[in-house]
């Protein structure tokens, strides 16, 4: 703990943040003084002796020696990697010009999520985007690949496609394979049921790198009352072609109910029985068409379960778990050693006493501080789970939309009610605001889903019940 210290002290410290603006100054096509190092040290072409370099690069060699890692190691899979160099980018920069922050926050989305298209060949229950028929006002293809631009240039590291459908979508594959030219990691969140093994190989061939199907139930006819005819064999075939290809990793996830929170653990075997990479469990938000169904989300009892089945399975190693809700940081530090793997946000885990000072800065909810959605048509919201538009794209100014006030509000994990103000995890969680939102209308509200917020569930429980029509009365005899 006192190395971890030690580092906290020394990124705090005004002169250290002045050399981080400098080192991150954006010119012209997004590039920047630490950018050219990075690639230089990546090709091999940086040396301790070329003035330019010298110091970054004699200080890049001391902690690589102290960390045991070989030169070949950062060179490749971390600094050869485009994505990674805009990611340690924007958060050097990050740091430089908004300081060490609880969550740390961000001057631009380390990922954004987009809806690519509103076409989508399903017509599913829980639907947050209510997707269907395409919209007649989504981007063209030159809109789409200069917001691109726009991402790349800010060094956004993460595309998550959405929609929708984001297959259905002509521009897809072009746009994918664009993104790909300017360095950002891609994946995209897929129904599955037209990943064929051709569709596979041109999502691969595009620069996708990780391909997630939703996959509701072990059971094909529950699976296909929520989604459709067939919906589930289909997507099952798309999971084994995505798991045939070697050149991209495969996800599966599921939006966890009452309805299926029983096969949380045989669809965890049965992910492992098909070789899938990485197990996503997404909660429930009572937006879209998912509006409907609020009777089928988890109590604050119900998840705690689900959370212990995550934190069980991480820790077995057998398959990577990943999950949208908040409180899978906190009961990972609960339920496991200090020395266990813990989730440190929506995409990432890892062990030992280090990552768990990270995981306070990468703070569990990542809506309108690390991440952003982008709609098919360019609109920007906090989140998919979350309807508020904070601005578009199509015209808008990058950075004014992303320090819209209530991406201000998201940010400020002291402007809370409930427990979630107070609690001990609040850096490490903040709660679903979507789901806050969802229900009661306010971002500042308490997340109804966990434990320490049991009366925020129950005030919920009780203004369903008392909203609910009446029984009639049974008829009289005649």
């Amino acid at each position: 703990m006192a190395d971890a210290e030690t580092i906290e002290r020394f990124l705090a410290r005004p002169e250290v943040q002045r050399v981080f603006r400098w080192m991150t100054a954006r010119r012209p096509g997004g590039s920047c003084w630490l950018m050219d190092f990075f690639k230089a040290y990546a090709d091999g072409s940086a040396r301790w002796y070329h003035p330019r370099f010298a110091l970054p690069y004699l200080l890049t060699e001391f902690v690589r020696s102290k960390t045991g890692a070989r030169r070949e190691t950062i060179a490749g899979r971390v600094l050869g990697n485009p994505a990674t160099r805009h990611g340690l980018v924007a958060t050097v920069r990050s740091v430089g010009r908004l300081g060490l922050t609880y969550p740390q926050n961000f001057v631009a989305p380390l990922m954004i999520v987009w809806n690519f298209t509103q076409a989508c060949n399903l017509r599913c229950k829980h639907c947050y985007q209510d997707a269907g028929a395409r919209a007649p006002d989504e981007l063209t293809l030159e809109e789409q690949k200069r917001l691109v631009d726009t991402f790349a240039d800010h060094n956004v590291a993460m595309i998550a496609f959405s929609g929708g459908e984001p297959v259905m979508s002509p521009t897809f594959l072009p746009v994918a394979r664009y993104a790909a030219d300017r360095g950002l990691h891609l994946t995209v969140a897929t129904n599955g049921t037209l990943c064929t093994p051709e569709k596979v190989q041109a999502m691969v061939d595009a620069g996708i790198r990780y391909i997630e199907i939703s996959l509701d139930s072990i059971d094909p006819a529950r699976h296909d009352d929520f989604r459709g005819p067939r919906a589930w064999e289909r997507a099952v075939a798309g999971i084994r072609n995505v798991v045939a290809n070697p050149d991209v990793k495969c996800g599966v996830a599921m939006t966890v109910t009452r309805l299926n929170l029983e096969e949380m653990e045989p669809m965890l075997e049965w992910c492992i029985g098909e070789k899938v990479d990485t197990f996503y469990a997404f909660n429930f938000i009572p937006t879209g068409r998912a509006r409907d169904l609020v009777d089928v989300d988890l109590s604050p009892a119900e998840r705690e379960r689900m959370l212990g089945i995550l934190q069980r399975y991480l820790v077995d190693g057998r398959i990577s778990i990943m999950s949208s809700a908040p409180q899978y940081g906190r009961a990972c530090i609960e339920l496991g050693d200090p020395d266990s793997p813990i989730n440190t946000g929506h995409y990432g885990y890892g062990g030992g006493k280090m990552t768990r000072v990270l995981a306070k800065y990468v703070g569990g909810c990542g809506a309108g501080r690390c991440y952003m959605a982008v709609q098919p048509n360019g609109d920007v919201t906090p989140c998919v789970f979350m309807p508020i538009l904070v601005g578009s794209l199509r015209a808008g100014d990058f950075e004014t939309v992303w320090n819209h006030p209530v991406m201000q509000l998201l940010r400020d994990r002291d402007d809370r009610t409930g427990h979630c103000l107070t609690c001990d995890y609040k850096f490490h969680c903040g709660g679903c605001r979507a789901r806050s939102y969802g229900y009661f209308g306010d971002l500042r509200e308490p997340d109804p889903g966990c434990k320490f917020n049991q009366a925020a569930w129950d005030r919920l429980v009780a203004e369903t019940r008392e909203a609910a029509p009446a029984e009639a009365p049974p008829a009289a005899a005649g």
